[in-house]
């Protein structure tokens, strides 16, 4: 946007580009950009066993309602 804009500059030099996904899905998404092919890591860091344990608790319930007991035995292995 502006007198000294031109769709050339946000193509190859501004940001964003005008590369539009395959499949038809660019009926409904944007174009791409860097941010479709950055790998998202999150990571945790839980160092207060005292305070966490309603976080445990909570996990080993979640855990069983969902039918995975190894979640939960893991969980409880972090039991006080």
């Amino acid at each position: 946007v502006g007198t000294d804009a031109a769709e050339v500059l946000g193509d190859y030099g501004a940001g964003p580009n005008h590369t539009l996904p395959t499949g038809g899905t660019g009926r409904y998404t944007g174009g791409l950009s860097v941010f479709n092919f950055l790998r998202i890591r999150t990571w945790m860091r839980v160092d207060d066993k005292v305070g966490s344990q309603s976080m445990v608790e909570d996990s080993i319930v979640m855990a069983r309602l969902e039918g995975l007991e190894g979640h939960a035995r893991a969980a409880e292995a972090r039991k006080l």
